[in-house]
């Protein structure tokens, strides 16, 4: 590869990218899964809880398209992942000292809006260290690996969790500091103690190590004006077509998040490990189908995995409001981790085929905060319609969930079916079936059975 060649060409990600991929990975996964939670065990209502899913989805997408079309026009995308990440994830140690759900709502706004530097700015580095031809692949062996690092995290931060015999031990390693860095007097938030400080931690890690990356470099004389970030969504175009064909179905999905808490807590009384549990299971399946889904996105195209990873998610929330154990809660999370293996990657690499090379970053960006936009008014207005039914009598709380828990699955599947009239940029010259075809001959050819 010549200097000034750009490694969009290279045909394999480097390893850096996997390492700071896989560390980012697994600070987010000690902290992620438990935060439903954590505010859920401060005495949160349905309301709050529809807020503070709402601020989580806002918060991280309203600035993404300046962090997008800033990286895209500066050309120093690592330094903004590096800002990010270590913003971000030190926030979270912040969260240890919210003593009220409103407490923790405005410091999960600060968090997300930091983190927010590092999303759309990371997946601009990633998408120029990848040939075109091969980004369903990269993308599904990046996600394998990151994805793994999240699940051994949510095991290890889970299994300490269940043995809080671990904090003592914990803060008595810092001595007379253990108590000024480390709250205490409420025995239910030392368990989050130890994941949330490493999450910390490991963020300062991973931001230094996103500065080896080499990204990009500049052509001789190369200048880049700022993207059309809010002209994106009017320019007539298959991305606009892609933004507003995710509305509905963001919208239907998003409805459902504040819920699924409820039904692991107060329905069946799950503990952290089983939660911990739940959201490993999700992450195996996304795990061991990024890859295979990857590649086939590669050979038929984006939209028929993006329509199958759609589809699949109607019936996460239908098995919760059907849950009587924790086993559907399990079933329910492993249709979820084959939803997104099919889905998220493509959802990228469809960005990344019909956007400018220069605009990557910004259209990333733009998507993230529409979306991110439909989903603060479909959880905020779920939580609070949830409360509404209790707090006038209309509704018990078990009746009130198990509502709003229907009404997404009805407009999940509804929804599901409009990725189907997206057009793709690019000729593929294989299809599902065909693939589907060719594996089974393949089986069968293979076979010592007559």
């Amino acid at each position: 590869m010549s200097e000034l060649e750009p490694p969009c060409e290279m045909q394999k990600l480097p390893a850096s990218v996997y390492a700071v991929g896989s560390l980012t990975m697994f600070a987010q996964g000690l902290y992620g899964p438990f935060l439903n939670t954590y505010i859920l065990d401060m005495g949160a209502n349905y309301a709050e809880l529809g807020v503070f899913r709402s601020v989580g989805n806002i918060s991280p997408a309203i600035l993404q398209p300046a962090w997008g079309a800033a990286s895209d026009k500066l050309g120093h995308t690592k330094a903004f992942v590096a800002f990010g990440t270590i913003t971000g994830l030190f926030m979270v140690y912040l969260f240890l000292w919210a003593w009220t759900p409103l407490d923790m709502i405005v410091l999960y706004a600060i968090q997300c809006v930091l983190f927010s530097v590092q999303i759309p700015t990371w997946l601009s580095l990633v998408g120029c260290l990848m040939h075109e031809s091969k980004r369903g692949s990269e993308l599904g062996r990046l996600g394998m690996v990151t994805n793994l690092a999240s699940l051994v995290a949510t095991l290890v931060a889970g299994a300490i969790m269940v043995y809080p015999s671990v904090i003592p031990v914990f803060k008595s390693f810092w001595g007379t500091f253990g108590n000024v860095l480390f709250p205490s007097g409420q025995v239910w938030r030392e368990v989050y103690i130890v994941p949330f400080y490493m999450t910390a931690m490991i963020g300062i890690v991973a931001s230094i190590l996103s500065l080896k990356i080499n990204e990009r470099p500049r052509m001789n004389g190369e200048r880049r004006g700022f993207p059309p970030v809010l002209k994106l969504l009017t320019r007539p175009g298959d991305f606009r077509k892609f933004c507003f064909t995710a509305t509905f179905f963001s919208f239907a999905m998003s409805m459902a998040w504040p819920f699924f808490i409820v039904v692991q807590r107060e329905w069946l009384g799950n503990t952290l490990f089983e939660i911990a549990v739940a959201s490993a299971i999700s992450t195996v399946m996304t795990v061991a189908m990024t890859i295979p889904f990857g590649r086939l996105s590669d050979r038929v195209g984006r939209r028929p995995l993006i329509f199958t990873g759609r589809f699949l998610l109607f019936f996460v929330p239908l098995l919760y409001l059907m849950a009587t154990d924790t086993f559907l809660i399990y079933v329910s999370n492993a249709i979820a981790g084959i939803a997104t293996a099919a889905s998220v990657n493509a959802n990228t690499a469809y960005i990344y085929d019909v956007a400018p090379e220069g605009e990557r970053g910004s259209h990333v960006a733009v998507y993230n905060t529409f979306t991110g936009i439909v989903f603060l008014f479909g959880s905020l207005i779920s939580g609070i319609m949830g409360q509404l039914f209790i707090d006038t009598g209309l509704l018990g709380a078990h009746q009130s969930v198990f509502t709003m828990l229907a009404i997404s699955t009805v407009l999940r599947f509804i929804a599901s079916f409009v990725y189907l009239d997206l057009k793709e940029p690019r000729v593929y010259h294989s299809t599902i079936w065909a693939e589907f075809r060719a594996l089974v001959h393949r089986r069968r050819h293979d076979s010592e059975t007559p």
